[in-house]
């Protein structure tokens, strides 16, 4: 009996600073994870305030479906022909910034929550709104690309 006791605490003693080196390492990966999606939806929100088409399409799945405010929902291709090319510059004047961006790991997909503020100046009106949107990425073809969106203004 005292030889099973003996090998099984040498077993975890032997055990426990690989287990934690191994949940150490995991930690870290989870953490440059959440920094590489915080920054895809940095680089989101500013190729939507420029109507950048070229950065939103490598951004957005084929896949994907995006819920407006109203409801109404369509696809990448229906979101990318309300866009302009990257060449032509929007004729608004608008800013974003992400507030508040938390990140909710599911192995190879994430759920993104983020608090926006949009403001700027249209048409000579100024503006200046917050929306929470949350966005599904999943991770294809060894990228991160966001395959859902609905969004919705703050109140």
């Amino acid at each position: 009996m005292k030889h099973i006791l003996l090998s099984v605490l040498l077993t975890t003693v032997v055990a426990a600073p690989a287990l934690a080196q191994s949940e150490s390492k995991a930690a870290l990966s989870k953490q440059s994870v959440e920094r590489q999606l915080i920054e895809l939806e940095r680089q989101l929100s500013e190729a939507l305030v420029r109507e950048d088409a070229a950065v939103l399409d490598r951004l957005w799945s084929n896949d994907l479906v995006f819920t407006f405010p109203n409801g109404k929902v369509s696809n990448k291709a229906q979101r990318l022909a309300g866009q302009k090319p990257a060449a032509q510059p929007s004729q608004s004047e608008s800013q974003t910034s992400n507030d508040e961006v938390k990140v909710f790991l599911y192995g190879n997909t994430a759920v993104v929550t983020v608090l926006s503020t949009w403001s700027g100046k249209e048409n000579n009106q100024a503006y200046r709104s917050q929306f929470q949107a949350t966005h599904v990425w999943v991770k294809q073809e060894g990228r991160w690309q966001l395959v859902a969106a609905h969004v919705s203004p703050k109140k």
